[in-house]
């Protein structure tokens, strides 16, 4: 990762939007090297301005199940 960003686990949880969103649009699996490859381009996009971070919230975001892989993450982090 190019940046030295650290994100919250907000911003975790709507990279993680855009990326279920990808993966559902291309009838990709999460795990797949592709789907990895955009889910670290995605962190790398959204870690690198903070204006990308304000206009990409969603002002009441849908309500989404809890990934497993973001909790291990925080886990990590916290």
């Amino acid at each position: 990762m190019g940046s030295t960003t650290v994100l919250s686990s907000d911003d975790l949880e709507e990279i993680d939007r855009f990326h279920t969103a990808w993966c559902e649009e291309n009838g990709v699996d999460k795990t797949d090297a592709a789907a990895l490859d955009v889910a670290s381009g995605l962190i790398d996009w959204y870690a690198s301005d903070t204006k990308y971070r304000a206009r990409t919230k969603l002002e009441h975001a849908p309500e989404l199940p809890e990934s497993e892989k973001i909790k291990s993450l925080l886990m990590q982090i916290t």
